[in-house]
Order: structure tokens, then C-alpha cells, then sequence
């Protein structure tokens, strides 16, 4: 289960949307975000696992990555659009209330 979250993370990272995807080129080929979602969903992965092991460990690692000016805002962008593709799969699971809220956070 971690091995698949891990993956995920890393073509979060990397901003690898899918296998289709180009980029990024040394990752050319393999599968993205949006398969490796939906791959953990099938072999059971809890939806919020999915979301926070895999999904926002990948986009705090490139918002680290960010601020300490290794990468910019285009790969920032693309790792966005790898999470976005990925969440597509995950709403259904948190909109029907088979995934509880914590709570409601307010950011002022």
C-alpha cells in the first residue's frame, strides 16, 4: 500500500499526469497520477489514504522545492494539474459521505 502512495507522491512531484503525459521526459511512458489513483482505489485504498499519503505529500514536497527556488512556477503548475487528474477520481468518494469530515478550517 505505501509503495503505491509513494508512486503516487512522485508523479505528483515530478507533475506526471498520466501515462500519455510527455512529461516529464525521464518518466516518459510509465503510469501517472491519474492511473495510480485509480489503481490504489481498486486494490483498496482508503480515499482519504490516497489524498493524504500520496497526493499532498507529493505537493508539499514540490512546494519545498518551490520556495527553496529548485524548481518554478511551471513545474509547480504541472505537479497542480497531476493532482487535479488524480482528485477527479477521488471526489465522487467525498462528495456521496463515504469519507467523514474532520472539520471546516478557516484560513483568514
Amino acid at each position: 500500500m505505501n509503495d503505491i502512495l509513494e508512486q503516487i507522491a512522485l508523479c505528483v512531484e515530478n507533475g506526471k499526469i498520466n501515462q500519455k503525459s510527455p512529461y516529464p521526459p525521464s518518466m516518459k511512458g510509465q503510469l501517472g497520477a491519474d492511473e495510480l489513483t485509480l489503481q490504489a482505489l481498486e486494490e483498496g485504498v482508503a480515499p482519504a489514504d490516497v489524498l493524504s499519503k500520496g497526493l499532498i505529500v507529493g505537493m508539499g514536497r514540490i512546494g519545498v522545492k518551490f520556495r527553496e527556488n529548485k524548481v518554478f512556477v511551471p513545474q509547480v503548475l504541472m505537479s497542480a494539474k497531476a493532482m487535479s487528474g488524480a482528485m477527479a477520481h477521488l471526489k465522487k468518494y467525498f462528495m456521496d459521505g463515504s469519507v467523514k469530515r474532520k472539520g471546516k478550517l478557516i484560513i483568514g
